[in-house]
């Protein structure tokens, strides 16, 4: 195998663990969207963050368009019965789950990035307060720059930033 020079000044010898294979990939980009370790600076935050809201749109704009035409009128107990006793409306609730759960990632590791614990999160859950608190996670996970260096909640894979 052939050696290179690495970063440091030593060698790396370039190895099998550094081959290509579709699982990796498969396993990146569901880190990329469903890990809560590690940290992401605010461009990843962003650019993943604007990729999943275009998609919870999507999903939201299917569903309506599934309901019956005089839409309007539903009851929340008829809008309900469609979401859980059809299968396309199991399928959007699913589909609803999954993107929340990628929400919920993107927000955790915003505030590692910032040094806080993603625990702070479950603030979202109390009524009003709650409302409040995500108002201000927004702006700062959105536009508050991270912790410069290490923190605590450093991973091998969230050591290479290249934007904040």
């Amino acid at each position: 195998m052939p050696s290179y020079a690495a970063a440091g000044g030593g060698s790396a010898s370039y190895g099998q663990e550094d081959s290509f294979s579709v699982t990796k990939v498969f396993g990146f980009a569901f880190d990329l969207f469903f890990s809560f370790n590690g940290r992401i600076g605010r461009a990843q935050y962003w650019t993943i963050g604007i990729f999943r809201f275009v998609l919870m749109i999507g999903v939201i704009f299917s569903f309506v368009s599934q309901l019956p035409v005089g839409a309007t009128e539903l009851t929340e107990e008829e809008i309900g019965m469609a979401l859980f006793t059809s299968q396309s409306g199991l399928i959007h609730l699913a589909l609803f789950a999954v993107l929340m759960i990628c929400y919920w990632s993107l927000e955790v590791r915003r505030s590692h990035d910032r040094g806080k614990s993603g625990l702070f999160l479950l603030i979202l859950f109390v009524p009003i307060i709650g409302s409040i608190y995500g108002i201000y996670i927004f702006i700062v996970n959105g536009f508050v720059p991270g912790t410069r260096g290490p923190n605590q909640f450093d991973t091998v894979q969230s050591q290479a930033h290249v934007f904040d």
